[in-house]
């Protein structure tokens, strides 16, 4: 209809348009992502042409999705809030809702448990010279890393970096 092709022509036979309309749709897939989730779009290789390299981007742009939709994209939603007008600033209150202190625990337990992980994984490769002292090391390391992880388990919704701007009514 718009006459891009001639009478009689498919556009399964325009193998360079096809490549080019591909390039374009993924490209914009993932500035769309890019503004919304952080990373680039999943599964865009799909349209491109599937590749293992595809495959192993697709689960670090997954697990870079998952750190940044828990722990650091809060304010992205504050401001998505404010943008459209869910959240209306209280003239009243003099305080802003955004100031928010953190306390030392949201930086020392995560490295704490990250070291205690590391430390346990790699007394198990470099066995001891005897396996009671390997055992000694494992059982120590291993039992920091879970407790830490019990800990931080156990006061979750402090280390989540929810969004700040949410109106009364909706917490409710």
């Amino acid at each position: 209809r718009l006459g891009v092709l001639h009478v009689g022509q498919r556009i399964e036979e325009q193998a360079d348009f096809e490549k080019i309309y591909k390039n374009a749709w993924a490209d914009n897939a993932n500035a769309c992502a890019k503004q919304y989730a952080g990373t680039g779009a999943l599964k865009t290789d799909y349209t491109r042409q599937r590749t293992q390299w595809g495959l192993i981007m697709d689960g670090w742009n997954s697990l870079i999705r998952y750190y940044k939709n828990n722990f650091s994209d809060g304010f992205r939603q504050d401001a998505i809030d404010l943008f459209l007008g869910n959240y209306s600033v209280d003239e009243v209150e003099p305080a802003s809702p955004l100031h928010d202190k953190k306390d030392w625990k949201f930086l020392a337990l995560p490295i704490i448990m990250v070291v205690a992980f590391s430390m346990c994984i790699i007394c198990l490769l470099m066995a001891g010279d005897t396996w009671t002292e390997t055992l000694a090391y494992v059982l120590f390391w291993g039992s920091a890393s879970f407790g830490t992880f019990a800990i931080i388990l156990y006061n979750g919704k402090d280390f989540v970096d929810a969004p700040k701007l949410v109106q009364k009514e909706k917490m409710d």
